[in-house]
């Protein structure tokens, strides 16, 4: 081949060293199998990749250990049976730049809230995950292991979810770290808190270990935080702050309805006196819908609410354009209202977290 030649070396698979059809210029990937238990049907495979031989030298690739099961035992790994992995769920992007490259390329998942049918299969990946290994508690791995020790436990356990592996790995972290569900934060612990920012920055697992609290949860607490909110009833001269800043932010005219792309960091920011909480809760959930003339929520809205989803015939509660549903509904203050709206409806059937979408929806239109 000429040097200038861009197709890359034929690869053979070397499985023997005494296969004598490859002579020794030919690139090849050599592969040893050896079981992870006596007992167990798992491999660990080392890989070992050559793929330029010159006289005595050998440029090696590199070596990778990777697992295989027998074509029985696939089913039993993934809950999607034989589908495809995701590259969503293989991926741990975070950025604007790595979200957008994948949507370029066609790739769609879901955000919000996980549905008890995906909790289901995370909870049971993990409990695959640990019975394979040997291991008793999922906390060891979270919070014991190091990330090399771990460092296909997310992936893994990612299989059969349309979900980032960002994403997995935090509601993983929610799900299994106590220190999470310590309740509200007293105003001790805010001024504790606010202490321990400006001495440690931001190192979250110090200022949680500090606090007794996950690192996650200050974290979010501290995005939230500002010295200068108010806090109570909102003044008239606020809520007209609010709303210029929001439609000078959005290019938007008074009484126009606007929902999304508002950054509300920037709109606390110009508030002066909330938080970009407290600023997108009063948007969202009063504001907006004032002024644009909305009308007042009834039960008969509540019970096209439910015929509404039940039409949607989506299987995925995620699958739902709260948008698209949203628009044209003088009494629905906005698309995020209205999906709060739905979870408080849901609420109200018995034994609800046992109930499976779209199940809870005939459930709630019985109900009504």
């Amino acid at each position: 081949d000429s040097e200038d030649s861009t197709e890359p070396p034929h690869k053979r698979l070397c499985l023997s060293e005494d296969d004598q059809s490859l002579d020794d210029s030919t690139p090849c990937i050599s592969v040893v199998a050896v079981p992870i238990s006596e007992n167990d049907q798992s491999f660990e495979v080392t890989m070992t990749a050559t793929t330029e031989v010159a006289e005595d030298e050998i440029n090696e690739g590199t070596v990778t250990q990777i697992q295989i099961l027998q074509n029985e035992q696939l089913d039993e790994i993934s809950p999607m049976g034989n589908e495809e992995v995701s590259a969503v769920s293989q991926a741990w992007f975070t950025t604007k730049e790595d979200k957008d490259s994948l949507t370029n390329k066609g790739h769609k998942w879901k955000q919000g809230m996980w549905s008890k049918e995906e909790i289901d299969i995370l909870m049971s990946n993990i409990e695959r995950y640990l019975k394979a290994r040997g291991i008793k508690d999922a906390t060891e791995i979270i919070f014991e292991m190091s990330k090399d020790e771990r460092k296909d436990f997310y992936r893994t356990i990612a299989w059969g979810l349309n979900r980032p592996l960002f994403a997995v790995y935090r509601r993983v972290l929610r799900m299994y770290d106590d220190r999470n569900h310590v309740g509200k934060y007293t105003p001790e612990e805010i001024e504790k808190l606010k202490e321990l920012r400006i001495k440690h920055g931001n190192d979250w697992a110090t200022i949680g270990a500090a606090l007794g609290r996950s690192a996650s949860s200050v974290k979010d607490r501290c995005r939230l935080m500002k010295d200068t909110c108010n806090t109570g009833k909102w003044t008239e001269k606020e809520e007209k702050r609010l709303a210029e800043v929001v439609h000078e932010l959005t290019s938007t005219e008074p009484g126009d309805i606007v929902t999304q792309g508002v950054s509300w960091a920037a709109v606390a920011e110009r508030v002066g006196t909330r938080s970009e909480k407290q600023c997108r809760s009063k948007w969202l959930n009063y504001l907006n819908w004032k002024q644009s003339g909305g009308t007042e929520w009834t039960k008969e809205d509540e019970i096209n609410l439910i015929l509404r989803i039940a039409e949607l015939e989506v299987s995925d509660e995620n699958d739902i354009n709260w948008d698209l549903l949203a628009e044209g509904w003088s009494s629905v203050r906005s698309p995020q209202w209205l999906r709060s709206k739905w979870w408080t409806i849901k609420r109200q059937i018995a034994n609800h977290k046992d109930v499976s979408f779209p199940g809870n929806v005939l459930l709630a239109h019985v109900s009504s």
